[in-house]
């Protein structure tokens, strides 16, 4: 040891050994010592009594690249002018400020000497004036010149970590603050940070219906990253605008309505590197109320503004497949029924095909409420179109029917909106999808869910229908239905609507009641005598459909109907002329000639079964078409009234199952009305069921919303239950039958007495829909 000293000079390693301290001498300079030529452990004689010490050198390196080793000192708090205040002023403001220091403290942890490190009191002190005896123009202007400090010769720091921080200098949130690092060497580690900390926001988020209602507290932290400098004077430039982010950022917080905090954090990231140039972002949102145990839940995304630029494209779209697509369409000016047809044909034009829509709904207006009701609907597309791109189509088909934006959510003749794009998620300054308000409106949830209740939404994993069924408070939407432009449209969901009457008018010589009765030459008084008594529809029909009853050419029977029709549609008393036309048949051509000769609906007894051409036909002609329940043919179906699940849930299922395949080819929902087909295929005690369980047929999920018709009179059943076996003096029965149907929520009654029925219906109508 005493070549050692003699070599080296003396270095004093206080030790505490119980409560005595030895002194060894020890070299200044350890650095290329060789540990083996000091013998250690050694025993030293203090007080009489022997101590064994043990020296560890490796504790004792002083500097090294891989140190880490820190001093700090934790916000410093003291006043100083830095920039404009909150209300851009430059007064004294008050000021954190943290230091961090990379060092070894090796030496002075084995030796216990402070002059082996860096003084954090001294730093303090520097600090302090620093604060004291300047101003600055900005927090970039105070973290420098700290830094500066550090690593001088005075404090002779290798490494720094400043931030400084000020709590008071934006409005809405707890502080502003800067985060940076600097070597002595001039490397830089790290981008700088602009840390904007608990920004305070209220805002409609969330994907349950209770988180709808109201605006929550959105607690939002920002960090912006400043890009490396290109020269050291840009060190002390404040690129980023602080004050003007957390403008944008609250502002668009609090005009959105996002039913996720992942699609909210990504949207303040994109508004942010948009509108400010932000390098690129870490956005922290939490929700101190979506959680009844937990302080708060929370997301934290970091973006840089490349991801923004660029589109990304999914693989159907980079095949260039159709994606599909659903879009909302809504309408409260002008002739609404028009409108949305022809908007819906524009698409088709446009290569937007449209493969199946919703019922059209009658709604009041949710936000501006002085207009007039809305007619909304939904409609599944295909497309290869992207997103932005479907977009820009919607918004020029709006132009082209002459849309103009007079103010947000107000009124307008025709709305198209992108609802679901496939399961992507859309983020755009002109785009959100899934759409953002959509959990929110029953009039686009209702319509969704005719077409998809089972789908889940891409966010929430929850289906529509469950999303629907969470809105609070009764339905508010009704659905309507237009048969022709003669009357007004059916509205099935409603509690006060009146039952209209449909007048059977057989243009033939065998059907089982009237055979004869009717022909061209009285057609025009027959239809009168039917207006003056309430009917809303005739229904025209060329072919009996009685059981066993002989099939005639389609020749024929287009030469029996079309007379009466061109009769009716040239007669000089404007309510005959103008009357609602139904042709009853099967066939596709006979359908074709009636429309074009002035019919408004296809009664189809099949529902599309006999011709399979018919519901091809119905969607060429864009026409309203009755699907009635039946098995067989005429011919055939009293011989296959079987069923042995039960009548109401077969023909529930089988009218489903016809409905489907007609939404499916084509045919608009809001186009379709049913019939349980009494009398088709049943026996007396089926018919009495249906009669009994209309509303549970109604009441079925793929169901609800489509107008019903029924068709009991002088029915065959209901000769039997009364004893008249001649069809014509049925009406008393056929009256009970009809009241039946009323009380069960019927649409449209179709009877041959219209005397009689018009003044049973009305009658059943004051009892039942008040």
């Amino acid at each position: 040891m005493s070549a050692a000293r003699s070599s080296f000079g003396s270095l004093f390693v206080r030790l505490w050994q119980q409560r005595s301290i030895v002194r060894v001498p020890f070299p200044k300079s350890i650095a290329n010592i060789n540990r083996q030529a000091l013998p250690l452990p050694r025993i030293y004689s203090f007080g009489g009594v022997q101590r064994r010490t043990y020296i560890d050198l490796k504790t004792m390196a002083f500097q090294s690249e891989n140190v880490s080793d820190f001093i700090a000192v934790n916000e410093l708090a003291l006043p100083a002018i830095v920039g404009l205040d909150a209300w851009h002023k430059p007064k004294l403001q008050p000021i954190l400020v943290s230091l961090r220091i990379k060092t070894s403290v090796g030496l002075a942890g084995s030796t216990d000497h402070l002059i082996h490190s860096i003084n954090y009191g001294t730093v303090c002190k520097k600090a302090v004036e620093i604060l004291q005896k300047n101003e600055f123009k900005s927090l970039e202007h105070l973290a420098e010149t700290l830094a500066a400090k550090v690593l001088g010769d005075e404090l002779r720091g290798q490494w720094v970590y400043v931030k400084v921080e000020q709590p008071k200098s934006l409005l809405r949130a707890d502080s502003l603050a800067l985060e940076i690092v600097r070597r002595k060497d001039g490397v830089r580690e790290t981008q700088d940070k602009v840390i904007i900390k608990n920004l305070r926001t209220d805002t409609i988020i969330g994907i349950n219906a209770c988180e709808r209602l109201e605006r929550q507290r959105v607690i939002v932290n920002l960090t912006l990253y400043k890009p490396l400098p290109q020269s050291e004077e840009q060190n002390f430039v404040s690129i980023y605008d602080a004050k003007l982010v957390s403008a944008t950022v609250a502002e668009f917080v609090e005009s959105s309505d996002y039913g996720t905090i992942e699609a909210l954090v990504t949207g303040i990231a994109r508004a942010a590197c948009t509108e400010h140039d932000i390098e690129s972002i870490t956005v922290r949102a939490e929700k101190p109320s979506a959680l009844a145990l937990a302080r708060s839940s929370e997301v934290e995304i970091t973006r840089h503004k490349s991801y923004f630029a660029r589109p990304v494209l999914s693989e159907g779209e980079l095949c260039g497949e159709y994606r599909t697509a659903f879009i909302a369409f809504g309408s409260n000016l002008g002739n609404k029924f028009i409108l949305i047809r022809d908007a819906l044909a524009e698409l088709n034009k446009r290569d937007i095909r449209v493969i199946r829509t919703s019922s059209l709904y009658e709604s009041k207006p949710m936000y501006v409420e002085d207009q007039d009701l809305f007619l909304n609907g939904v409609c599944q597309v295909e497309t290869k179109l992207q997103p932005m791109d479907l977009l820009r189509e919607l918004q020029a088909i709006e132009n082209h029917f002459g849309r103009v934006k007079v103010i947000d959510k107000g009124p307008r003749n025709i709305d198209l909106d992108i609802l679901l794009y496939g399961t992507e998620i859309v983020n755009e300054p002109e785009l959100i999808v899934p759409h953002a308000s959509m959990l929110e409106r029953e009039f686009v949830l209702r319509p969704l869910c005719d077409i998809a209740p089972d789908l889940p939404h891409p966010q929430t994993s929850i289906t529509f229908a469950s999303h629907l069924a969470s809105l609070p408070g009764e339905s508010t939407v009704y659905p309507r239905v237009l048969l022709s432009p003669s009357i007004p449209s059916l509205q099935p969901a409603s509690e006060t609507r009146p039952t209209h009457i449909m007048a059977i008018i057989n243009l033939t010589p065998d059907s089982f009641s009237d055979g004869g009765v009717h022909n061209t030459p009285n057609i025009e008084e027959t239809v009168s005598r039917a207006v003056k008594a309430g009917v809303s529809i005739v229904d025209l029909g060329g072919m009996s459909t009685r059981p066993n009853a002989a099939e005639i050419s389609e020749t024929e029977e287009i030469e029996r109907v079309l007379p009466a029709i061109k009769a009716i549609r040239s007669s000089s008393d404007p309510a005959v002329k103008g009357v609602t036309i139904s042709i009853d048949t099967f066939r596709a051509s006979v359908a074709r000639a009636a429309v074009d000769a002035g019919a408004d609906i296809i009664n189809d007894i099949s529902g599309g079964l006999l011709d399979p051409d018919m519901i091809k036909t119905a969607i060429q002609l864009d026409v309203p078409i009755m699907l009635m329940h039946m098995r067989g043919t005429p011919q055939t179906m009293s011989s296959l009234a079987n069923y042995p699940d039960g009548v109401i849930e077969t023909v529930g299922r089988e009218l489903e199952e016809r409905l489907d395949a007609a939404l499916k080819a084509g045919v608009k929902r809001w186009k379709i009305i049913l019939d349980p087909g009494l009398g088709f295929a049943k026996t007396t005690q089926h018919n009495l069921e249906i009669l009994r369980n209309f509303s549970k047929l109604r009441a079925r999920k793929k169901l609800v919303g489509i107008p019903w018709l029924i068709g009991p009179s002088r029915k065959k059943f209901i000769g039997e239950i009364t004893g008249v076996p001649d069809a014509a003096q049925r009406q008393w029965g056929t009256g009970a039958a009809v009241t039946a149907s009323v009380a069960g929520g019927v649409d449209i009654i179709r009877v041959h007495d219209i005397d009689e029925m018009t003044k049973v219906a009305k009658m059943a109508d004051a009892i039942w829909r008040n």
